[in-house]
C-alpha cells in the first residue's frame, strides 16, 4: 500500500521512510485506502517538474557531467595530500546574512535544515587568523580545514549571533587537510545529523543562503582519513546532504575539493583539544616563535631575543600555509616599528645586541639591516660597531650586485667615522688611527673620513700632508665647517712651527697648564704679569724638597697680609717642551687655589712670547 506524504501530499512505496518527492519523513504519512485519480496528482507535482526543468537548464553552466569513474574498492585509495591554492580567503557573504537566516528547525525539509555560521579564528595575541562560512551538523560537527586552524587558540562560531560557540576538540590525524571540530555549545544544533556517505543514493550540495544543486563526484576519488576527496571547483563553501544527513563538505578557498565522510556517525565520533593539534602541526616552528613580535603585550627586547631563537627552528609550514598574519611582510613592519623604538631611548645599543643579522636576513629586509647598523651608529660603542661592520661586509659578499642593499653599504663609512670618534673621545688615539687608516683605505672618495685622516695628520705635525687633504672641496655642508676650523688649526701649527704653542680658552684673562717639575705634574697659572715663580706646599715634599731654618726666606706682601715665605731651588720646569733649569721659587698657596703654582716672567723671560688672548693662544720660542 502507498504512503502518502502529510507535507507535499505526494504518494510513496509502502515501505519508503522518506518522500521521494521532497525529501520529509514519512512517520506521519497518511496511508489511504485507495490511490488518488491521476488528476488529483498532478497539482502537487507541477512545482516538482519546473524545478527538474530549472536544474536540467542549469547544468551546462557547471560543466558537462562526466560518467562516474570511483574505484570499487575504496580501501586501495591513495592517501595524500593536495596542493593548497595561495590566495587570500575570499569574503563569502556579509556579516548579517548569516545571522539574519534563520536554520529551518521544523524539520519539514531535510535538505535545507543546514545550521550555518561564520568561523572566527584567532591567536593568543587575539590577531584574527581566518573567517570562513560552515556548516555544523546536529551533533556540533563542521569540517574545518586545517590551514584555517595553524596558530589558532581561541575558535568562535557565530561570534556575536545567536549560538554562539566555541570550537574546543577536533577528530584529526597530523597532516590531514581537512578535520572535523566540535563545537561546545550547551543546545542541540538544528542541523542534519552527520552520517556516512552512499554512493548509491542521491546528494546535493546545499549553499549558506538555502540554494541546491544535485550533484555527484566524478573522477577517481582520494581516501585521506576519512574522507573521500573529489575534484570540485567552487571557491565558496558548500555542504553536501543525503537523505536526512550531512555526508560531506565543499569547504572552498584555500583548500578546494569536496570531501565525503565515510567515518563513524556522530555518537562514535570523538576527538583532541586544539592544544594537541597546535602542538602537532604548528608549535616549534620558525613562524610559531616568530609571531611573538606581532603582539603588543609583549616587551620589545624579549620579543627582538626571541627573532634569533625563531631562525634555528625547523620549518613546520609550507609559504603557502603560513597564516595571512604572520606572513613576512607582516612580521618585517613588527620588527621594524620595534628596531625604531630604540632610538633616542638611551638604549640603541641594548636593541642593537638584542637581534642577530641571521634572523633580519630571514626576514629579508635591507631596510631592517639598515635600522639595524644605525642603532650601532647612533650608540657609538666600538664593538657594536665593529660588529655591524662585519655584518655589512657579509652582506656585501652575498648580495653585492643587489641594488636593494646600497643604503647599507653607504652606512658603512660612518661606522668608520662613528668608530674613529668613539676612540678619540676617550683618548685611545692610536685605536682611533687604525679606523682612519682602515677606512681611508677601503673608502678613499669619502669627504668625512678624508677630514678625520687631515685632523689626524695635523695632531701628528705631519702638517703637508694635512695640508694636501684639506685642499680637496667638500659637498657637505657640516663637513665644510670642520674643514675651516681645521685650515684655520693648520695656519696656526704653520705660524708655530719650530715654536711651542699653549692654547687657552679664548678671551679669558687666565691661562692655565700643566708643567713638569721634576718629571712631577704641576697645574700653574702663567701670568705675564708676575715677576717671579711660586709652588703649592703640598708638592715640596713630593719634589724631594726639604725647608729647615736654613732655608732662606723672602718678604710677600699681599693685599691683606704680609709675610716671609721659603725660597727653594727648583728642579727642570718643563712647559710642554719648553724648558728652564736653574730656577728658584716661592713656596706660596695662592688665596683660593690650593695646589696651583704661579709661573712668571723668571720663566717667561727665557723664551720670546706670542701672546694672542682673542685666539686663546700662547707661543713660546727659546730665544
Amino acid at each position: 500500500m502507498s504512503r502518502q506524504c502529510s507535507r507535499c501530499e505526494s504518494y510513496n512505496d509502502a515501505d519508503a521512510l522518506h518522500c521521494d518527492q521532497c525529501g520529509a519523513h514519512l512517520d506521519r504519512a497518511v496511508v489511504p485506502a485507495a490511490s488518488r485519480p491521476p488528476s488529483s496528482i498532478l497539482p502537487s507535482l507541477t512545482p516538482w517538474l519546473l524545478l527538474g526543468l530549472l536544474l536540467w537548464w542549469w547544468q551546462p553552466w557547471q560543466g558537462p557531467v562526466e560518467p562516474v569513474s570511483i574505484d570499487s574498492d575504496r580501501s586501495a585509495l591513495r592517501s595524500e595530500r593536495t596542493e593548497m591554492v595561495d590566495e587570500e580567503p575570499p569574503g563569502v557573504l556579509p556579516d548579517d546574512f548569516l545571522d539574519a537566516r534563520q536554520p529551518d528547525v521544523a524539520g519539514t525539509d531535510e535538505i535545507s535544515r543546514v545550521y550555518w555560521g561564520w568561523l572566527k579564528v584567532e591567536d593568543p595575541a587575539g590577531i584574527e587568523l581566518a573567517r570562513v562560512a560552515g556548516a555544523v551538523t546536529a551533533g556540533g560537527w563542521m569540517a574545518i580545514p586545517r590551514v584555517q586552524l595553524l596558530g589558532g587558540e581561541k575558535v568562535t562560531f557565530r561570534e556575536g549571533m545567536a549560538g554562539q560557540a566555541s570550537v574546543r576538540e577536533g577528530a584529526f590525524r597530523r597532516g590531514d587537510d581537512l578535520s572535523l571540530w566540535r563545537i561546545d555549545g550547551q543546545e542541540p544544533v538544528p542541523s542534519l545529523p552527520l552520517s556516512t556517505w552512499d554512493d548509491t543514493a542521491p546528494m546535493w550540495l546545499v549553499d549558506p543562503a538555502g540554494g541546491r544543486v544535485e550533484w555527484e563526484p566524478t573522477g577517481t576519488l582520494q581516501r585521506i582519513g576519512y574522507f573521500f576527496r573529489g575534484d570540485f571547483p567552487a571557491t565558496e563553501p558548500r555542504v553536501l546532504v543525503q537523505e536526512g544527513g550531512i555526508v560531506g563538505w565543499a569547504p572552498g578557498a584555500p583548500l578546494g575539493g569536496a570531501w565525503l565522510w565515510h567515518g563513524p556517525d556522530e555518537p562514535r565520533l570523538s576527538g583532541g583539544p586544539l592544544r594537541d593539534f597546535q602542538a602537532a602541526e604548528f608549535e616549534g616552528g620558525k613562524i610559531a616563535e616568530a609571531r611573538r613580535v606581532l603582539d603588543p603585550a609583549t616587551d620589545d627586547l624579549v620579543v627582538l631575543r626571541s627573532l634569533d631563537y625563531a631562525v634555528t627552528r625547523p620549518d613546520r609550514l609550507q609559504p603557502d600555509e603560513i597564516p595571512w598574519a604572520y606572513r613576512s611582510s607582516a612580521l618585517f613592519t613588527a620588527t621594524r616599528d620595534r628596531l625604531m623604538r630604540g632610538f633616542g631611548s638611551g638604549e640603541a645599543g641594548i636593541y642593537f645586541d638584542a637581534v642577530g643579522l641571521e634572523a633580519l636576513l630571514w626576514l629579508e629586509g635591507p631596510q631592517l639591516v639598515s635600522i639595524w647598523m644605525s642603532l650601532a651608529l647612533e650608540d657609538g660603542e666600538v664593538q657594536r660597531i665593529a660588529r655591524a661592520i662585519e655584518a655589512a661586509d657579509l652582506i656585501a659578499r652575498m648580495f653585492g650586485d643587489d641594488r636593494n642593499w646600497l643604503s647599507i653599504f653607504d652606512l658603512i663609512p660612518d661606522l668608520f667615522v662613528t668608530a674613529a670618534e668613539s676612540c678619540r673621545a676617550i683618548d685611545r688615539i692610536d685605536q682611533a688611527a687604525r679606523w682612519i687608516v682602515e677606512g681611508r683605505d677601503r673608502y678613499p672618495a669619502d669627504e668625512a673620513l678624508r677630514l678625520l685622516d687631515a685632523e689626524r695628520l695635523l695632531d701628528d705635525g705631519q702638517l703637508d700632508g694635512c695640508e694636501q687633504l684639506l685642499t680637496l672641496a667638500v659637498t657637505r655642508p657640516d663637513l665644510e665647517v670642520l674643514r675651516q676650523g681645521l685650515w684655520n688649526r693648520l695656519k696656526m701649527a704653520r705660524r708655530v712651527e719650530g715654536r711651542i704653542l699653549i692654547e687657552f680658552t679664548p678671551g679669558s684673562p687666565v691661562i692655565e697648564a700643566i708643567a713638569l717639575v721634576g718629571g712631577i705634574p704641576v697645574q700653574f697659572v702663567i701670568d705675564t704679569g708676575a715677576s717671579a715663580t711660586s709652588i703649592p706646599s703640598a708638592v715640596v715634599e713630593s719634589l724631594g724638597i726639604v725647608i729647615d731654618q736654613s732655608t732662606p726666606r723672602q718678604r710677600v706682601r699681599t693685599a691683606s697680609d704680609e709675610f716671609e715665605a721659603p725660597v727653594v731651588l727648583l728642579p727642570t720646569v718643563d712647559l710642554q717642551g719648553a724648558v728652564a733649569s736653574g730656577m728658584q721659587a716661592t713656596v706660596l698657596d695662592m688665596p683660593g687655589q690650593p695646589g696651583v703654582g704661579l709661573l712668571g716672567l723668571d720663566f717667561l723671560g727665557r723664551f720670546r712670547i706670542d701672546l694672542d688672548v682673542e685666539q686663546g693662544w700662547l707661543i713660546l720660542e727659546p730665544r
